[in-house]
């Protein structure tokens, strides 16, 4: 399948999917406590744009183009400066990565899955990649040259949100 057949596609379901190497992959269900670590940093994310609004935006759950047989559909897409701007708010999928792509890890996801997911994003042109994972109560980021990561007591910071941070306990909270 093409990134335009998928962009046309029409499912009397209400499965979401990705493209994945021209093909359709189904993607799970979040939990509870999956939907409230996303909402939670999107929450902080649109706070921090409010503030700066000319420095970029963020948007839940939009696919987005990484290859062209591929689509896929971050929890949380930051997209910074130049990117926001030239953003096609009626065109989906989005025709290239977002600055900053976020995934909120569940249990029942393959490393190797995840893995795939960060190399996508970052050869599509994104710069960082988190990854919340609020059951090892760890944050992941990723970027070409390097990966740390985060647990109880450290904060989340950014070069590319420059003075956004959240404690990584209070991100991944279960309440």
């Amino acid at each position: 399948m093409t990134v335009e057949q998928f962009a046309q596609m029409e499912t009397a379901d209400n499965q979401a999917y990705e493209l994945v190497d021209g093909e359709l992959v189904s993607l799970a269900s979040s939990t509870p406590l999956e939907c409230l670590v996303r909402d939670r940093l999107g929450r902080l994310v649109w706070s921090y744009f409010d503030v700066l609004p000319a420095t970029g935006g963020a948007i839940l759950e939009l696919d987005v183009r990484i290859a062209a047989d591929g689509v896929r559909r971050p929890d949380l897409s930051i997209f910074l400066s130049d990117q926001w701007r030239q953003l096609n708010v009626r065109q989906v999928p989005v025709p290239f990565a977002p600055t900053l792509a976020v995934e909120v890890i569940s249990p029942s996801e393959h490393l190797i899955d995840v893995s795939r997911r960060v190399r996508d994003y970052l050869t599509a042109g994104g710069q960082e990649v988190w990854l919340l994972d609020p059951e090892n109560t760890e944050l992941h980021v990723r970027t070409k040259l390097s990966s740390r990561v985060l647990e109880a007591g450290g904060t989340l910071e950014s070069p590319l949100l420059p003075g956004f941070s959240v404690a990584v306990e209070v991100l991944l909270a279960e309440r």
